[in-house]
């Protein structure tokens, strides 16, 4: 974990010796450390289950081990000085980085430890109707009249949301929201050693059962070191709590934050004692987008599991397939170059017949032709619903549906690819008359022209370029999109993909992607030399 610490050290001073603003980063650090002393899990916490296991952050660890609230204390002592002098501030960076990094790490040095757990009840339904007040209120904030107004639904809304989540109904519709925020809480003296002495009791019948499935018998244990989950009866009580294995050694993805920031406040403070005096009225705005930045890139690259580990893991077979791969098998060119021309008749169908559909929609879309009377600004919002939700639904999506619908082959995919199409397309249409010149259709309508006149003399010669532009732009996309939706068998050259990686024959499959590069590039190269000519 110090590696993330010299990371976040590195940054800083990186940064510093270009002469960027270390308050910020000080300031992002600190923000970093508050919602991932709140927010990120720290450690884990084990039951007898894997439905036992627990994440708590540094806050439900904070009665195990409350030195945790250093974290806070250190993220808040921070921002509250950001503004104070350079050097003073710079002080406070390191001393805060320092005792974040030595609690961490102190932290991870303790052993196991039996616990019990403490429901936070209403927090979270708490922190729903905030965010609630807050997204609603932040909307109309910049509007004076819009302010109060969505100030007081937001508020309305937030503490019907509170009420409705902590009502008998809301904990029917989100029975695991009741209680999920959970402290842990230290056990009396001598817990961990009836646990010790409830798992030996049963070892003599849980070695038997290791015995009839071939598995080494256990050891007694000494201590809760050898332990990795609780017995049953432990973990699961009448309260429907139970005591958890809690294991400092382990770690959540709030840890290698937490070290990174702490090197991070080391840095800036670092830099901030050495450099010039450097103060920007954004320091804090910036400090805090960054923050959110990242608190919201480490909940998702650990939701995605992230791990580059696991390509080290399987590049054994990255080289078999390559080895298998190549050289490519010529002998498969005439099939390729059948199932190249069907995706590039699938992406041609599909976009013509979604231009054909999202033309006349356009002008239904386009704000500026249909503000005149309520029932062209009803068909306005319909037509511009549409669109959003057409654009909502995935093509794979739709491939899905079409192939169990009409079957295996490329119909299937030309219905997906148009269907999709037809919102993509009328947004761009429809956002391209909004933005006309204004004067050829006022010279028109002055005259007493009809409205079929002015969209004939006066819009269409202005956007017809640019339609053609984008259906030719959406004909690149559409290709590539027919590449994959043929992997769910809607024909073309991503089916024929799909059946030699599933056979096994790389070296027939090698053939089509090598054709889909050069494809790709040619079409590229081509509607940029006609959008170019025509734009």
């Amino acid at each position: 974990m110090l590696a993330y610490s010299l990371l976040g050290l590195a940054i800083a001073v990186l940064t510093g010796l270009v002469n960027s603003s270390q308050r910020r980063l000080l300031v992002a650090a600190s923000i970093s450390l508050i919602i991932a002393f709140f927010a990120f899990p720290f450690s884990q916490a084990v039951g007898a289950l894997t439905r036992h296991t627990l994440n708590p952050t540094p806050l439900g660890l904070s009665l195990a081990f409350p030195l945790f609230l250093v974290i806070l204390f250190s993220g808040v002592l921070v921002l509250a000085f950001y503004r104070q002098n350079q050097k003073l501030l710079g002080v406070l960076g390191i001393l805060a980085g320092l005792a974040v990094l030595v609690v961490s790490l102190f932290w991870q040095r303790q052993g196991a430890d039996i616990v019990s757990l403490e429901p936070l009840y209403g927090l979270m339904e708490a922190l729903t109707g905030l965010l609630i007040f807050a997204l609603i209120a932040g909307l109309g904030w910049s509007n004076k009249n819009l302010r109060w107004p969505l100030l007081i639904i937001g508020a309305i809304l937030g503490i019907g949301s509170f009420w409705w989540l902590n009502s008998a109904a809301g904990h029917a519709v989100l029975p695991e929201a009741e209680g999920y925020y959970k402290l842990l809480k230290p056990t009396p003296a001598g817990t961990a050693d009836e646990i010790i002495q409830s798992f030996n009791d049963g070892l003599e019948d849980l070695n038997k059962q290791r015995q009839g499935l071939g598995l080494a018998p256990l050891e007694p244990l000494t201590n809760l070191k050898n332990l990795d989950r609780l017995p049953r009866e432990a973990a699961e009580t009448e309260d429907g709590l139970g005591l958890r294995l809690l294991q400092p050694s382990s770690r959540g993805y709030g840890t290698p934050l937490i070290f990174l920031m702490a090197g991070m406040l080391i840095g800036s403070g670092a830099m901030l004692l050495g450099n010039k005096p450097l103060k920007a009225p954004s320091d804090f705005s910036s400090g805090l987008m960054l923050a959110l930045v990242v608190a919201a890139l480490i909940p998702a690259f650990a939701a995605t599991e992230f791990d580059l580990r696991k390509l080290i893991d399987g590049w054994p077979f990255l080289q078999d397939f390559l080895d298998r791969a190549w050289p490519p098998d010529p002998g498969s060119i005439k099939e390729v170059a059948q199932q190249m021309l069907i995706t590039i008749e699938i992406a041609l169908v599909g976009t013509f017949l979604a231009a054909l559909f999202a033309i006349p929609l356009s002008f239904l879309a386009a704000r500026n032709l249909t503000q005149g009377n309520p029932f062209m600004r009803t068909v306005f919002a319909l037509t511009r619903s549409f669109f959003n939700i057409d654009r909502g639904v995935d093509t794979l999506i739709l491939a899905l549906v079409f192939v169990a619908a009409v079957g295996l082959g490329p119909f299937a995919g030309v219905l997906a690819m148009a269907i999709h199409s037809i919102a993509d397309l009328g947004k761009v249409y429809s956002e391209s008359i909004e933005n006309v010149d204004k004067g050829p259709i006022e010279a028109l309508e002055a005259v007493g022209a009809s409205g079929s006149n002015v969209v004939r003399w006066a819009i269409l010669p202005q956007v017809a370029p640019l339609f053609v532009g984008w259906t030719l732009y959406r004909f690149e996309i559409n290709f590539r999109v027919s590449i994959v939706i043929g992997l769910v068998g809607a024909g073309g050259i991503g089916f024929f993909i799909r059946e030699k990686m599933g056979t096994g024959a790389y070296d027939e499959m090698v053939v089509a992607i090598i054709a889909i590069v050069i494809v790709v590039n040619i079409i590229d190269f081509a509607s940029s030399w006609l959008r170019s000519r025509l734009v």
